[in-house]
């Protein structure tokens, strides 16, 4: 777990007292909170009495706190020896933690209650209340086996707040609780007969579940706090809690009671309300700390940097929740900050059966076994069932995977792991793959039943968020049959249909956007839909121009006369010439029947070079030979009719910029224009390496091996040999005109000055940014507002060297 400089802060932090941790996905607030978690028992629990508790919500994140504090003890075990108090800590869930007060107050008061989860149990017991109530109540119509679920959630919510007294539920705004449809009011009025009628349904429900033997885990938990209001508890002298924003009011409350008050104690409350998953949590709905007493002004520190995912994975997962009120708007909504690490884009496959999907499933993880382990790849769904038939189908087929058990995971096993969203929640895995995202699955309205969409809607699409924002390096998303609505709300330039395609997943275009519409004989066909799909995709993602594009291009069979769907041509020695064929049949359709069309097209012309042929749901592209390739070749500057490949240099020395105009037959001739004086210049061009692109690494030998070259002006350059050339990857420096497909040209050169670009290494990785100078410490500034600059030690950087150019169009 090694933090960087702001992480590092917030766990030497001195402990005075009470203080917050807001945090986005993936900013390392977990590992803070172990780091913490040792820092301060190795300096401050000097007392023989200090104790030290870390308390969090999900039991499977529990297990990996564990898992990484110990591995840190191992790690720094020679330090104990040196301590004079080995400070206790317990490092628990809240459940677990209260469960064990629920019995001191079960014993004490000479009661035996039986913990009751199953929901249909639950609503059984408060159906016979209602019965036996409703008749003192006949003016209220909500007081009917109707609406057993909203009832059952209000009761629930009040007993998680404490709220005992019928004056004070009378008088208390609601949250979130939209109603109006189905015959309910528009609002649970205050001081109404309806809200005395809740609160006197949930005092006959609680009696009804004691004469039973059961006992609910929100009145569980009101037992255990009254237990540590009343007795003495055990005290601690730090607190950690994580996940803090799933807590509720009774829960926050209780370990407030367990905190000692000596000078040097501490709480430290980790959340990131994005992340709030469970109704009934307190904080997460945007309630302010000062609801439980404590005021975290000037107490606050914010983590904004997802460390965990790629940029394309942030980018697709905000897109998410950007447009939801109700996340935004949270008082403690933290914005995530992209930094500069670049992946594949998110993959979205829709299946029109299970039978396809499962068989996508087995494939695709056997794909990755060329790059991962099957313990880095995770399985994901909103609900168990999906994943117990997943297991079932891999077992089958010889893939090791496995439910990963809450109470006792197994991290290290070389198994595919299968959890629910909830249950990842504080994990992470290399291949995250979200599966049977449908519609009636997430959101499910199943037990909304009063009209609470929208509130439903925003809790779904925040376990969605935490699902996508567990993946380090590849996501993946997967529906059946039909698929979530809030899959529509991801932008469909971050998500691709396969890993190594650009092609985004299928949309409809509208009608009035079709092309090429003189070719078309028949608009209204299902396999038009497709094609125009396509086409959309050649010229968005593949930079092929409609004058490329032909449609129901003829081939001769034999005696036969056959049309391709869509042909893309080139110019080539000044000839136009078909380069790929493509095949398009109706969504869904199956694309074997196109596959065998295709390979006896490729048959009748040399001169085409690439094959697809798609119904929108799957894509291959074949070579003439009819093996697979991995994706539609971009559009390149030589397949246009035009004489010249034209580039754009800019001049960095001089503040000048050239047009480069290189011959397409010989690229030995080249003319370098200044822009201004629109001169030709005569001087001799001098070949400078491309050694590979900014983002990859770049170790100082490898500038001796290359397979590619540029040419420039000897004047351009400070000194030939000492000269190297980048392929820019990411878009980190747009703002400084450097974008991503540009080649930036570089004096190899050990130091910098305040304001240079220059190609900094950083743990054996290159990365490109404006050098700033600040003592013993630098500042790697991007040039794009998305990105957040980087601070580092000056000895934790090295300069490889300072950029002097940049070729455009290359």
């Amino acid at each position: 777990m090694k933090l960087n400089v702001e992480q590092r802060k917030i766990v030497e932090l001195e402990p005075t007292g009470h203080m917050s941790v807001k945090g986005v996905a993936g900013s390392g607030k977990t590992s803070v909170a172990i780091r913490r978690l040792a820092f301060l028992q190795e300096h401050y629990c000097f007392e023989p009495d200090d104790k030290i508790l870390l308390v969090t919500y999900n039991k499977t994140l529990l297990n990996f706190i564990q898992h990484q504090f110990k591995q840190l003890e191992e790690e720094a075990e020679y330090t104990s020896f040196l301590r004079e108090h080995e400070a206790d800590i317990t490092i628990t869930t809240i459940d677990k933690l209260m469960f064990h007060y629920f019995k001191k107050r079960s014993a004490r008061l000479n009661v035996t209650l039986k913990p009751l989860t199953n929901r249909r149990q639950l609503l059984k017991i408060l159906n016979q209340a209602i019965f036996e109530m409703k008749d003192g109540f006949q003016d209220v119509s909500i007081l009917s086996p109707k609406y057993q679920n909203f009832l059952h959630d209000e009761i629930q919510w009040m007993k998680a707040c404490d709220i005992n007294d019928v004056e004070v539920y009378q008088d208390i705004d609601r949250i979130s609780r939209a109603t109006g449809s189905k015959g309910m009011p528009q609002k649970l009025t205050k001081n109404s007969d309806t809200r005395a009628a809740i609160f006197s349904l949930k005092n006959h429900y609680d009696t009804l579940m004691v004469d039973h033997g059961f006992v609910d885990f929100p009145s569980l938990n009101l037992m255990a706090l009254r237990e540590v209001e009343e007795h003495q508890p055990e005290h601690f002298t730090h607190i950690i809690i994580d996940e803090s924003q799933d807590l509720t009011k009774v829960q926050l409350m209780f370990i407030s009671r367990v905190q000692n008050d000596k000078p040097h104690h501490s709480i430290m409350f980790v959340a990131d309300n994005t992340q709030s998953i469970y109704n009934l949590s307190w904080l997460g709905k945007g309630r302010p700390y000062t609801t439980i007493g404590y005021d975290m002004s000037g107490r606050s520190r914010t983590l904004s940097k997802n460390y965990r995912t790629t940029t394309e994975i942030s980018k697709a997962a905000y897109g998410l929740i950007e447009h939801d009120e109700a996340i935004m708007g949270n008082v403690d909504f933290v914005k995530p900050a992209l930094i500069d690490r670049h992946g594949h884009a998110p993959i979205y496959r829709y299946f029109k059966n299970h039978t396809t999907h499962l068989a996508f499933l087995k494939d695709e993880i056997n794909q990755l076994m060329g790059d991962y382990h099957y313990k880095d790849i995770c399985i994901v769904a909103k609900e168990k069932r999906f994943l117990e038939d997943i297991e079932q189908y891999l077992s089958a087929e010889g893939v090791p995977v496995h439910q990963l058990k809450v109470q006792t995971p197994d991290f290290d096993k070389d198994a595919v792991k299968c959890l629910t969203m909830h249950s990842i929640k504080g994990l992470e895995f290399k291949v995250v793959i979200l599966v049977d995202l449908d519609e009636g699955v997430i959101p499910n309205f199943k037990y909304t039943d009063i009209g609470d969409e929208e509130t439903v809607k925003t809790e779904e699409r925040k376990l969605f968020y935490v699902g996508m924002t567990r993946a380090n390096d590849l996501l993946y998303m997967t529906s059946v049959k039909q698929p979530s609505a809030l899959l529509k709300e991801i932008n469909l330039e971050h998500l691709r249909m396969y890993r190594d395609q650009k092609v985004r997943p299928y949309r409809t275009i509208q009608m009035m956007n079709y092309r090429l519409t003189d070719q078309v004989a028949d608009l209204n066909s299902k396999e038009e839909k497709v094609r125009q799909w396509i086409i959309n995709e050649l010229i968005g993602r593949y930079n092929y121009p409609e004058l490329l594009l032909e449609l129901e291009y003829p081939v001769q069979q034999f005696s036969k006369q056959g049309y391709v769907d869509v042909a893309v041509n080139i110019h080539h020695n000044g000839v136009e010439k078909p380069y790929i064929f493509i095949e398009t049949k109706a969504l869904g359709s199956g694309i074997q029947e196109g596959l065998n069309q295709l390979k006896s097209y490729l048959g009748t012309n040399s001169d085409v070079k690439y094959g697809v042929v798609t119904d929108g749901l799957e894509l291959v592209v074949i070579d003439p030979r009819g093996e697979k390739v991995s994706d539609i070749p971009s559009c390149q500057p030589q397949f246009y009719p035009e004489k010249e490949n034209h580039y754009v240099y800019h001049n960095f020395r001089q503040d000048k910029y050239y047009d480069v105009l290189e011959n397409k037959e010989d690229e030995e001739l080249m003319n370098i224009v200044d822009q201004v004086t629109l001169l030709t210049l005569k001087e001799p061009l001098i070949k400078v390496p491309i050694v590979g692109d900014v983002a990859a690494g770049l170790p100082i030998s490898a500038i001796e091996y290359y397979s590619d070259t540029c040419r420039l002006p000897a004047s351009f350059l400070i000194r030939s040999s000492e000269t190297f050339a980048l392929t820019v990857k990411g878009d980190s420096m747009i703002n400084a005109g450097i974008d991503p497909g540009d080649t930036v040209i570089v004096h190899r050169q050990a130091t910098a000055e305040t304001g240079d670009i220059v190609i900094a290494v950083i743990d054996d990785e290159a990365t490109m940014k404006r050098y700033n100078s600040m003592g013993s410490q630098v500042i790697l500034q991007s040039e794009n507002h998305a990105y957040e600059p980087i601070l580092m030690d000056s000895a934790d950087v090295l300069i490889n060297g300072k950029v002097i150019g940049v070729l455009k169009g290359k």
